[in-house]
């Protein structure tokens, strides 16, 4: 979560590499806890810099979803 909002959903194996393809410099040998606090991290009073990643990790977990339930719907027919 980052600012009251989910930004990734999935296995814990998983999210390094997510969050290496959305250009988040994620150290080979790191804490996954550690790198998750300091990415997410959002200072207050917002910057513009918070903000674009803000937008960025929501577009980002929206995209993820549309494509969960996408897959979702075609394994499950719906009449």
């Amino acid at each position: 979560m980052a600012d009251g909002f989910t930004v990734f959903q999935g296995d814990a194996a998983e999210s390094m590499e997510y969050f290496r393809t959305l250009k988040f410099n994620v150290p080979k040998r790191c804490n996954p806890a550690d790198f998750f606090m300091k990415a997410l991290n959002i200072k207050y009073p917002k910057q513009q810099d918070d903000i674009d990643k803000l937008e960025l990790l929501n577009r980002s977990y929206r995209f993820q979803l549309d494509k969960r339930i996408e897959v979702d719907n075609k394994l499950i027919k719906l009449d």
